[in-house]
C-alpha cells in the first residue's frame, strides 16, 4: 500500500518568477552606467579601464577581429576566446 504526504501551503499560492526581472535589471544597470558616465568621472575611467584593459589600441584591434570573426561564421565562444587571449597577450598577463 503506498501513501502519499501533502503538505498545506496555507492558502497562498507559489509566486512564480517574473519574465520581467532580466528587463527591469538590465534598465536598472543602463541607469547605472548613465549616471556613473554623467556624475563621476573616476568612475567613469575606472569602468573604461575594466571593459577595455591594457593597450587601448590593442583592445581596439582585437575587437575588430572579433566582429570580423563572428560575421565569418566562427563560433562565438571561440571568436570570444581569441579575442582574450588576444588582450591578455599584450597585456603580459599570460602564463609562461
Amino acid at each position: 500500500m503506498g501513501y502519499r504526504v501533502a503538505y498545506d501551503t496555507g492558502g497562498k499560492k507559489r509566486r512564480q518568477r517574473s519574465r520581467r526581472a532580466p528587463v527591469l535589471t538590465a534598465a536598472a544597470f543602463l541607469v547605472f552606467l548613465l549616471l556613473v558616465n554623467g556624475l563621476w568621472p573616476r568612475g567613469r575611467q575606472a569602468l573604461r579601464d575594466m571593459v577595455f584593459p591594457g593597450d587601448r589600441t590593442v583592445t581596439a584591434a582585437a575587437w575588430d577581429e572579433l566582429t570580423r570573426q563572428l560575421r565569418a561564421g566562427e563560433p562565438v565562444g571561440s571568436a570570444f576566446e581569441a579575442f582574450c587571449r588576444e588582450i591578455i597577450d599584450h597585456a603580459g598577463l599570460s602564463s609562461p
